[in-house]
């Protein structure tokens, strides 16, 4: 078990039809089998991800995203490769999430995130920045550092990274 939570590497780029896709990478001292149940399995997503996932991990399959109190959005799978890629639409964003194994039995994780809106692309890297550092604090038994106060700042650096 790590002491630190991990911390991204975080780009943005234009993709060949000139959408923004933003990339996360983390690294994690636990194997693609461990990270792809913690992306797929409705009981290890309700304590990290940001709303609650009602799906099947098959191309093609409905997702269901519930958020208290509001009406659930939607997606569709667009790719399922266990343990190493995990693509869907989340309303008018779409995620790709990539497992690769490190040689230390560990995984690299990338995110793959292509915004409805390109100009929230500040704000979701932050959000997607503290809730993927939420999953390394859960799965190195850690409190979620998912500290608020993190998110002003968060936006802050991704805005002036992200600056044309």
């Amino acid at each position: 078990m790590t002491s630190e939570t991990a911390e991204p590497t975080v780009s943005k780029a234009t993709s060949d039809d000139g959408g923004t896709v933003l990339r996360l990478e983390f690294g994690f001292a636990f194997p693609p089998t461990v990270l792809w149940k913690h992306l797929t399995e409705a009981d290890k997503l309700k304590y990290w991800f940001p709303s609650e996932m009602e799906f099947e991990p098959r191309k093609d399959a409905q997702i269901l995203f519930r958020y208290a109190d509001q009406k659930p959005l939607r997606g569709v799978v667009l790719e399922a490769e266990r343990p190493s890629v995990l693509a869907y639409t989340w309303e008018k964003d779409a995620l790709r999430w990539e497992l690769t194994r490190t040689a230390e039995n560990g995984a690299r994780l990338v995110l793959l995130l292509t915004p409805g809106s390109p100009r929230h692309a500040a704000t979701m890297a932050a959000g997607w920045h503290l809730t993927i550092a939420g999953l390394d604090d859960l799965l190195n038994k850690r409190d979620l550092g998912q500290d608020p106060a993190l998110w002003d700042v968060y936006v802050e650096r991704y805005r002036e990274q992200f600056a044309d």
